[in-house]
């Protein structure tokens, strides 16, 4: 299968079932310039730092914005090269939002683990600049009506978080057998960071002498192991992060 079509609509290599070959990246290339990519890519780089409030998360977003569309493909006779960018800026947006919060839990779930192994106090850090734990806005005074529905909506969430930490649990105890397997040297690192009350990657590049980029990289490689323990535990399939259309 051709990788475009007769009226030049690309297909991405997701659908086509492999690589594109040099005469097909020069031709995508090709059309990509003659719809303005450049402005195009600023105005999506705009979007993603709009979602994320961060400029290397932005730029990270428009990442993985770039490899879907090679992957997901480009009709440019329906929708504007602009729209398109935009559109899966705020797919991964989510995604990469899912993946914190898997993540998130996935630690949460560890370090309890471990104080309640006795493997030792863990002190808590400031929640100041942590992706993890944003800063909760605050609230003008709720009514009595207001304050019961917060009350039950804690519960729920409580009930609901303790529900996916029971499901976590079990995968916890083999999660640093497969980062010794994968010989995840970042990811031990920060099994290690975490388990001396370390949550702040910036500390973690300090204190190893690491590029601080390794270990933002290696936060997506540790949700992915995961989530393919959770399916081996639970027998559900993993997550598909595809955007739905």
């Amino acid at each position: 299968m051709d990788a475009f079509t007769s009226s030049g609509n690309y297909l991405g290599t997701d659908r086509i079932g492999r690589k594109l070959t040099d005469a097909e990246s020069k031709q995508l290339g090709k059309l990509l310039r003659a719809h303005d990519f450049v402005g195009a890519s600023l105005i999506a780089l705009r979007f993603a730092y709009k979602l994320t409030r961060r400029t290397e998360r932005a730029r990270d977003l428009i990442g993985r914005t770039n490899l879907r569309l090679v992957r997901w493909g480009w009709d440019p006779n329906a929708v504007p090269l602009v729209k398109r960018l935009c559109r899966l800026v705020w797919s991964e947006f989510h995604n990469m939002t899912r993946e914190t919060e898997t993540a998130r839990r996935a630690e949460e779930v560890f370090i309890r683990e471990q104080q309640e192994a006795g493997a030792g106090l863990l002190h808590a850090s400031p929640a100041q600049g942590d992706p993890l734990d944003p800063p909760k806005p605050a609230r003008l005074t709720p009514s009595p009506e207001q304050e019961l529905i917060r009350r039950g909506e804690e519960r729920e969430e409580e009930a609901r978080e303790e529900r996916e930490l029971a499901g976590l649990r079990a995968a916890l105890p083999k999660l640093r057998e497969r980062l010794q397997a994968q010989k995840d040297e970042v990811n031990l690192l920060w099994l290690d960071y975490r388990l001396r009350g370390i949550k702040d990657p910036k500390a973690m590049a300090l204190e190893s002498v690491r590029n601080v980029n390794d270990f933002y990289v290696a936060a997506k490689r540790r949700t992915r192991t995961v989530r393919k323990l959770l399916s081996e535990l639970t027998g559900e399939p993993c997550v598909d992060d595809k955007e739905t259309e």
